[in-house]
Order: structure tokens, then C-alpha cells, then sequence
């Protein structure tokens, strides 16, 4: 069966490429003397892509409204090679709704993303979109340049005065956050420091662990010397003589820094540096000290859209641990900062992404295979570092929302890749270290080079880079903002939703529906999550009306936006 597609507005084919495409006849591309299809786009029924009878097609489309294929339309496959670096729309699953860029997997990654409901852009589309994206920084992290490249985006030059780029990658002044438009997208969140300073985000966790100290146990007891000084001398001076302790700078990382604190110790008061409670009872693997890196991507912070990357990286300290007194200055033990460990004469670098599970570094993939073998639950484990992670995120979102612009044109226009470190211990207890802004993407290993290159691609494809005619400047404003009232959300319903939400309303739920379609088989959606949203509701200081609006819309069962497209 084939279908004329036409996207939002004037997107669309042009009359040419349709009769090239109803002629089933192929057109050369300029680049690299490759050929386009540019007009075969195939639409495969659902029974016929997933084998279902009709009866447990209905079912199927009844159940997963949400997380499995659009309710309104038939998937759509491109099936069709398509030119390298050749720029891709991502359609929308949803009516009504605005397209985005596909973002392709380089080779490096050694896997490659489904033309679902994608076609290549026309010619004529490539010039008016011109995709451009401005990257900050004198050396920039390849993996993010290599997958902007891969997907068509143009680079342009940091001290460009040119505004109209899609995507700016790096920490932004606060002109261009209050200049940007609602199709641009920015990688740092007004106020990202409240979750990645570990003094900041031991005040906003320390607030919600006096609140809640059962949920909020995952983080260990910290001292601010600024102002807990003479609070941590007291306990060092009654603690029992084995004590440990680490000492950190609030805003540094790679390791700098950092030393371990006996009760001998003596510790002057410096604002700029943190004490730790030492866990005692790491987890080991082949007798070494480890830690994860997690990435977590925030999409939003109204409503609150958190996911997680189901792959990254073991980090193993690089010599046999051991908490002697003795070897208390030996940062190769406690230490499992690759910044800290690449320089031991025992670090093993690893050569192969087929073998991820050598070396100083390990991928997630190969952490979990190791723990079944040695009869843990991974998944079990994984599911614990998930609901630390998004605690975490409730813990700061309070803080995020006052420094972010509130308007209803920003809330989607920016995105936060986060690197958790999380350290397990022995008991296969998660504990939450500290969260880093801009997680190094540097790339010393093929592995290094596939995870992160495999992750910047799919944080930009998640996001979704909406279309825009730079040609034509005129900006579509969102919506009027209406006042909207809390209390009424339990009482919407299928029947009259179309009465009680506004227009900004469904624009809010449709844009979550589409990026949990879009989060492909990498990232796994930690919050909103239709099986566990009402479980975290009451962890939120403040009750968000956005939040309760989804968590109402998964709680019906029913397709509202049905009635809307």
C-alpha cells in the first residue's frame, strides 16, 4: 500500500517527487554520486509487520496506546537505503503534530536506527531547512560533532553571530536563553548546577532525606565545611578509630582533589570542599572497587521527563582493595575515577567493543552479564538505580523550576544529559556519589567511542530538533496560556476532555507521548512511567499540575488524544 505524505504546514513532497514516486522511478543524489529513493516510503499494515491475528491486533492497540505504535496511523517503514550524512525527517506517530530530525547512527556505533515513520528530505527541503548546529568550546567532544554531521547539520563557528542555529551544544550566556525561539534547542537547563555542584545537591537531597529519611537513604551523610565544620570535627573526634572519611571539592572532577580522611586527620575549614562519609563495603569484582557511570537524560522539568541509558560504563579502580591504614594515600584503591586510574601501571585498556567486558573499563551490557553469572538479579539492581536516580531528580526539581524561564515557549527548548555516579555495595545497595553537568564524552577506547557516540545520537533523536524555515523568520507562538485548576484533574475523562484541557494541555501530553515513541531500544523511561508514575507523586514537594495531568491521563486508559487528532 502506498500513501501520499504530506507533513505540517507546507513540509511536504513536491509534485515531482511524487510522480517520481508513483512512477517507482529513482532520482541521483548530488552527494557522494549515490542514489536517493526519495519516494519510496512503504506503509506496512500492523497485522503484517508483527504477525497478529486481528483479534490480538485490537487488543494489542487497546493496551499500548502509548508505548508500542500510534493509535492514529500504521507505522510507516522506509525500507529503502538512504545516502550517508543525508538529512532524515522523523514524522510524527501522532496527527497534528510537528516532524523532527532523524538522527542516524555513525558507523562507529556498529548498529543502525529503523526508518519508522521517517523519509529523507527532499533537495528542495535541504536548502530551505538548512540544518545547522553551533558546538562551544575550543576542543569539542567528537562523538557529539561526529552524530550531528551524521544527520546533515552544518557546524557553524562559535564567534558566528548568527542566531538561527537548531541545536547549541554547551553552557549558553543568558542572552541567548532569553533570544532562543521554540524551535531551538539547548543542551544545559537554566540552574543545572542545582544537581551538579555536590554541595548544592547534597543541601537539596539533605532537605528531602530530613523529610523523608527512608527514601531518601542512597546518599552518604555529608559535611559542608563552610558550614558543618565544627559539626564534623565532633564526629571525627567520638568516632572509633577505623573511621573513614573522603574529602572532596564541591565543584571539581576527575578525581582532583580528592583524599581519604582517617580520625587522625587533621581537616582545616575551607568552603570550597566537602567530607563524605567513606562506604566501607563496596561491592567487588575481581577483588577491585568500581563504580558506574549512569547517563540520565531530562527533557523537562514541567512536567518532569526523566530517562535513562541502558548502557554506559564500569569504572574499576586499579588495585586490589583494602581499607589498612596503611594504604589510606593510595588513590588506586578507593579511587574509580578514570581520570585517576589511567596513569596506574595496572590499568588495562580496553581494545575491543566485542570484548567489553576486559580491562580497566566495562560496558553496562557486560556488568550485567557478569552479575547473572555470579547469580545476582541485574535487572532487579538496575530497577533499585532507577528509582535513586529519579528521587534524585524530584529532589531538585524544585530548585530547577525557580531558575528556569516558566513561559510555556521554553519549556521543551532545553535538555540535560546527567553522569551519575553510582557506587553499589555489597548488600547490592545503590548509593548516589555525586551527578555531573557535560559527563566527559571523551573517547579513549573503540568501546568509549561506541557507547557515547551511540548515546549523543540518541539523547538528540529523543529530544526531537522540531523543523524550521530560517527563511521565513516568522515565529509561531504557542498557545494562549489559560489559567488552570489542580483540583479538577480527577474528575477528566474520556468524554470531556475535549472541554476541560486546553490547547496547551494536549500540546503537553502529545509531546510526551511522541518522545516516548522516540526513545527507540537505549533509553528507558524512568519517569513518566505508566506502571509506576503514582508512586512518586506524593515524593514531590509541590504537587505540579502537569504531572497530575499525565499521571490522570495513564490512569483513564483511554486514548484522549484520540478525540483531539
Amino acid at each position: 500500500m502506498r500513501q501520499k505524505l504530506q507533513l505540517k504546514g507546507d513540509i511536504s513532497l513536491s509534485q515531482s517527487a511524487i510522480q517520481r514516486r508513483n512512477s517507482n522511478q529513482r532520482q541521483k543524489s548530488p552527494i557522494q554520486g549515490r542514489r536517493l529513493f526519495q519516494s519510496h516510503v512503504i506503509q506496512t499494515p500492523l497485522s503484517q509487520q508483527y504477525g497478529q491475528t486481528q483479534q490480538q491486533l485490537q487488543q494489542s492497540q487497546q493496551q499500548q496506546f502509548i508505548q508500542g505504535r500510534s493509535h492514529s496511523q500504521s507505522n510507516v517503514v522506509f525500507n529503502e537505503e538512504v545516502p550517508q550524512k543525508w538529512p532524515i525527517i522523523q514524522l510524527p506517530f501522532l496527527k497534528n503534530t510537528e516532524p523532527t530530525i532523524f538522527f542516524q547512527y555513525p558507523p562507529v556505533c556498529e548498529d543502525k536506527r529503523p526508518l519508522v515513520n521517517a523519509r529523507p528530505m527532499t533537495e528542495e527541503e535541504i536548502k530551505k531547512y538548512q540544518l545547522t548546529c553551533k558546538v562551544l568550546g575550543s576542543a569539542p567532544y567528537k562523538c557529539v560533532l561526529t552524530s550531528f554531521d551524521w544527520a546533515g547539520f552544518k557546524r557553524i563557528d562559535e564567534d558566528d553571530e548568527d542566531e538561527d542555529w537548531n541545536v547549541q551544544w554547551g553552557i549558553g550566556n543568558k542572552t541567548t536563553l532569553r533570544n532562543m525561539n521554540r524551535y531551538q534547542k539547548i543542551n544545559h537547563f537554566p540552574g543545572c548546577w542545582n544537581m551538579g555542584r555536590k554541595d548544592l545537591l547534597w543541601i537539596n537531597l539533605s532537605k528531602f532525606k530530613r523529610k523523608y529519611p527512608k527514601e531518601y537513604n542512597f546518599i552518604p551523610n555529608t559535611y559542608l565545611l563552610q558550614y558543618d565544620y565544627d559539626r564534623f570535627i565532633m564526629a571525627q573526634e567520638s568516632a572509633q578509630k577505623d573511621t573513614l572519611w573522603i574529602k572532596k571539592p564541591c565543584a571539581d572532577s576527575r578525581g582532583r582533589g580528592i583524599t581519604m580522611v582517617s580520625k587522625k586527620s587533621k581537616v582545616k575549614k575551607d568552603k570550597n570542599f566537602l567530607i563524605m562519609d567513606y562506604i566501607y563495603n563496596p561491592h567487588l569484582i575481581n577483588g577491585l572497587k568500581y563504580d558506574l557511570r549512569v547517563y540520565v537524560l531530562i527533557s523537562c522539568f514541567d512536567p518532569l521527563r526523566v530517562y535513562m541509558y541502558k548502557d554506559g560504563l564500569v569504572r574499576f579502580a586499579t588495585q586490589k582493595y583494602s581499607t589498612n591504614s596503611k594504604d589510606l594515600t593510595k588513590r588506586y584503591i578507593h579511587l574509580t575515577n578514570f581520570a585517576v586510574n589511567k596513569l596506574s601501571p595496572n590499568f588495562v585498556k580496553n581494545q575491543n567493543t566485542q570484548k567489553d567486558d576486559e580491562g580497566s573499563k566495562w560496558s553496562h551490557h557486560a556488568y550485567r552479564k557478569k552479575l547473572d553469572e555470579l547469580g545476582i538479579d541485574s535487572r532487579e539492581l538496575f530497577n533499585r538505580i532507577k528509582d535513586v536516580v529519579l528521587k534524585t531528580c524530584i529532589a531538585t526539581e524544585p530548585f530547577m523550576l525557580d531558575s528556569n524561564a516558566k513561559s510555556q515557549e521554553h519549556r521543551n527548548g532545553y535538555f540535560e544529559l546527567y553522569g551519575f555516579d553510582v557506587l553499589i555495595d555489597e548488600n547490592l545497595k545503590p548509593w548516589v556519589l555525586e551527578v555531573n553537568v557535560s559527563p566527559s564524552l571523551n573517547s579513549s577506547s573503540p568501546l568509549d567511542k561506541k557507547i557515547k557516540t551511540s548515546l549523543i545520537s540518541d539523547v538528540l533523536h529523543l529530544v526531537g530538533v522540531p523543523l524550521w524555515d530560517k527563511n521565513n523568520q516568522k515565529i509561531s507562538s504557542p498557545p494562549k496560556y489559560n489559567q488552570r485548576n489542580i483540583k479538577e484533574i480527577p474528575n477528566i475523562n474520556t468524554s470531556n476532555c475535549l472541554n476541560k484541557l486546553s490547547q496547551n494541555d494536549f500540546n503537553m501530553l502529545i509531546h510526551t507521548v511522541e518522545e516516548v515513541k522516540r526513545r527507540g531500544k537505549n533509553f528507558s523511561c524512568v519517569f513518566p512511567n505508566p506502571k509506576t508514575i503514582h508512586q512518586y507523586m506524593d515524593l514531590f514537594e509541590f504537587p505540579r499540575y502537569n504531572n497530575k495531568l499525565i499521571e490522570r491521563f495513564y490512569q483513564d486508559r483511554c486514548n484522549w488524544l484520540s478525540r483531539f487528532n
